[in-house]
């Protein structure tokens, strides 16, 4: 049976730590090193543990089994993605999970009565077993200075723990967080994960697809899960991964109506991935050599990912579980140097049984390009302003309504309006003005590089990029770029 590892946190001071670990220690140790009541003490206990390399190492090891452990063993659940892990195994190396299908009616008959009753009726029952099949060593080395220098200071000895534990506790949060990438690349390109295509690729169809399969994955269904059972995620079950940069497109609001959370339920169950199309296989170069826990993250299955939009998976669908956490040391005497070891085991698996969805762009849907054009398609001259009307050209023809340019401080400050549909009023008074737009096509933001002003005539482009602000040439300064009004060309 799994259980969950309160997380605890190290409060104590070096004072307070150095004399636990003297009250529980040997009678040699007590008998030499002193008990101390305040930190300008310290120094004192180093001096006695630096002179016998017996007691310094006594030291160091139950300064690691008493303190550093209590961090190690509660920081496994300290990750992204800790909700999601089922608990601590203290026995076994097997978990079998257990799925009992829903009994098949049939008609109630009379006649039939007699030859049904003592006929048995086996049940549907389907099983699936999760072993252990992650096992790794973190190791660390503390070197006899980092020892002496642990007592110079009050926080010393509790800078050595946190330096120890630091690196071993990062490590391994840091292979957890992409067991869970692993899981899920792995899972959409071996069908393990339902593909859905969404009916287009916009923010506005994703999110109409996500409030459905939502609502579906609340009924009996036999659609969402790897092995075809009948079987139902509530949405308090239901988790939601998205990438950095998709997940910008949206505001939390949305995606909370979309999948009929409240925006506080919502944001506890909506998971940040950083990219679906990368992996660091260089990670797990050397374990994916020598053993077969772990096979390589192909360029074939990350080309798949790059049509990943989103992915929602019932909380039962990660069958993630911590087996050991094992800490152990030796002393090196002819090098004068303490070596450490994490050793972790996990079980890393998949349920079957339980619902997960990838949503994936349509087959076929071109991505949004790196830059676009925009041109000044309509010219309106009068004494009070003049109007440009420009027009988002694509590769076969224009795209139509679906762009939106942005209405931002800086032209609102000059007088400068801007329609969404790329119609802009220049007042007289600002017919000089450089104006540096900004274009939004389906959540995405595009930057002029290059500005217009009411100069600018009928035929003039102008090419947007995605990219930031804070990566352009400042636009608004003197000699930027500017689309000249004879010409339509970039000059500076």
């Amino acid at each position: 049976m799994a259980y969950r590892v309160d997380v605890s946190t190290l409060q104590a001071s070096s004072v307070d730590i150095i004399n636990t670990i003297r009250q529980n220690a040997s009678e040699q140790y007590q008998s030499q090193v002193p008990a101390i009541s305040k930190a300008s003490e310290i120094p004192k206990v180093g001096e006695v543990l630096m002179g016998y390399p017996v007691l310094a190492n006594q030291f160091l090891t139950e300064l690691m089994n008493r303190v550093a452990l209590v961090l190690v063993k509660s920081a496994t659940f300290n990750n992204p993605y800790a909700e999601l892990k089922k608990g601590y195994l203290d026995y076994g190396e097997t978990v079998e999970e257990v799925f009992v299908e829903l009994a098949k009616a049939r008609e109630f008959s009379v006649e039939k009565a007699a030859a049904r009753e003592l006929r048995r009726t086996v049940p549907d029952v389907r099983t699936a077993f999760h072993c252990l099949n992650w096992s790794v060593q973190y190791p660390v080395t503390i070197q006899r200075n980092d020892l002496r220098k642990a007592f110079l200071s009050a926080e010393g000895v509790y800078g050595l723990v946190e330096k120890i534990v630091q690196s071993l506790y990062t490590a391994n949060n840091y292979d957890e967080f992409l067991l869970f990438k692993y899981l899920l690349i792995k899972g959409v390109n071996k069908g393990i994960i339902k593909p859905l295509a969404l009916e287009a690729d916009t923010t506005n169809a994703a999110a109409i697809s996500f409030r459905a399969t939502s609502t579906l994955m609340t009924f009996l269904k036999t659609d969402f899960n790897a092995r075809g059972v009948h079987t139902s995620t509530p949405r308090n079950d239901q988790f939601i991964f998205m990438d950095a940069r998709y997940n910008a497109k949206y505001d939390v609001d949305e995606l909370a109506v979309a999948f009929q959370m409240d925006k506080a339920d919502f944001q506890g169950h909506l998971l940040f991935m950083d990219e679906w199309d990368t992996f660091d296989n260089e990670r797990f170069s050397a374990i994916i050599e020598n053993t077969d826990m772990i096979e390589e993250v192909t360029a074939a299955e990350l080309a798949v990912m790059k049509n990943v939009r989103a992915i929602a998976v019932d909380r039962e669908w990660f069958q993630f579980y911590d087996n050991s956490i094992i800490f152990d040391d030796t002393k090196v005497a002819a090098g004068n140097y303490w070596n450490y070891f994490l050793n972790v085991e996990k079980t890393v698996s998949w349920s079957p049984f339980s619902n997960a969805v990838a949503f994936l762009a349509p087959a076929g849907a071109p991505a949004l390009p790196e830059t676009i054009t925009v041109e000044v398609a309509g010219k309106s001259i009068s004494p009070e302003a003049t109007v440009l009307t420009l027009t988002v050209e694509k590769e076969n023809g224009t795209y139509g309504n679906s762009f939106n340019f942005v209405q931002t401080e800086a032209l609102t400050a000059t007088g400068i309006a801007v329609h969404p549909y790329g119609a802009i009023m220049i007042p007289a008074g600002q017919s000089a003005t450089n104006i540096a737009l900004e274009v939004v096509i389906d959540g995405v933001t595009y930057y002029a590089q290059a500005n217009i002003n009411a100069d600018s005539n009928v035929g003039a482009t102008v090419e947007f990029k995605q990219t930031t602000l804070a990566s352009l040439t400042d636009l608004a300064g003197d000699g930027v770029t500017t689309v000249s009004a004879k010409t339509g060309k970039a000059s500076k």
